[in-house]
């Protein structure tokens, strides 16, 4: 393990590093959504002009990890948990890139002269995703891998969301209460959302990864047959 008052400061500086960044693209999904929701050009375009400040933390966060490494050579857990951070850095970056692509929808959205409110699946999607992005956040302040574990199983709510959204915008379609345009966008926006899911759940498996050194998907399937034997045996 490296041992120094200036290591320690450096990894400080990079965990918050890490912590503004997440911050930041929260904000930046929430700013994204809330265009959609309000119809707001002035904040979608907001969202997108702030892509290129994300992009820019993530490189000055790899640029540290390779400071750090060129500097302390760190070894071990040490060396693990600097390389992460490019990892979860590279995933916040992604939320933020689907963000700016949902921050486009609301655009778009002006140019079908079509008013109609999205089926609840999509709401709920975004919901979820947004408070794993939350739970995300303070998962990796607290070291919490109890958190980082029931993340990671909400991922597969927003997966079954978008299965049912799609079969409802079909047959929205059929019923001719929907124009075509109007659904290719829904469905896009939908797969955005789906998307930062997927990506958060990344994030909660290197936070595990971090913390224990151990793959976060083998430990959840895991969990998921005990339940399922658990279930059996009181059924």
């Amino acid at each position: 393990m490296v041992n120094g008052i200036h290591y320690e400061n450096q990894t400080m500086l990079l965990k918050a590093e890490i912590s503004k960044m997440l911050s930041l693209v929260l904000q930046l999904y929430k700013m994204a959504v809330q265009s959609i929701e309000d119809a707001d050009e002035r904040l979608a375009k907001r969202v997108m002009d702030l892509d290129d400040p994300i992009d820019d933390l993530n490189r000055k966060i790899e640029e540290t990890v390779y400071e750090i490494i060129a500097r302390f050579n760190p070894m071990a857990k040490d060396l693990r948990y600097v390389i992460t951070m490019i990892k979860f850095a590279n995933n916040l970056e992604r939320i933020a890139d689907l963000a700016h692509n949902i921050a486009k929808k609301t655009l778009a959205l002006k140019s079908v002269r079509e008013k109609y409110d999205p089926p609840r699946e999509l709401k709920e999607m975004i919901g979820i995703s947004i408070d794993m992005t939350k739970d995300a956040f303070t998962a990796f302040g607290d070291r919490d891998n109890d958190l980082v574990k029931e993340i990671f199983i909400r991922d597969k709510q927003v997966d079954q969301l978008e299965d049912q959204f799609n079969q409802k915008l079909t047959e929205l379609n059929q019923a001719g209460k929907i124009s075509v345009d109007l659904i290719i966008l829904y469905s896009l926006m939908a797969r955005d959302v789906e998307r930062i899911a997927d990506h958060v759940k990344n994030l909660c498996s290197e936070i595990y990864y971090i913390e224990t050194g151990d793959e976060l998907k083998p430990v959840i399937k895991q969990m998921k047959k005990e339940k399922n034997q658990i279930k059996k045996e009181q059924g």
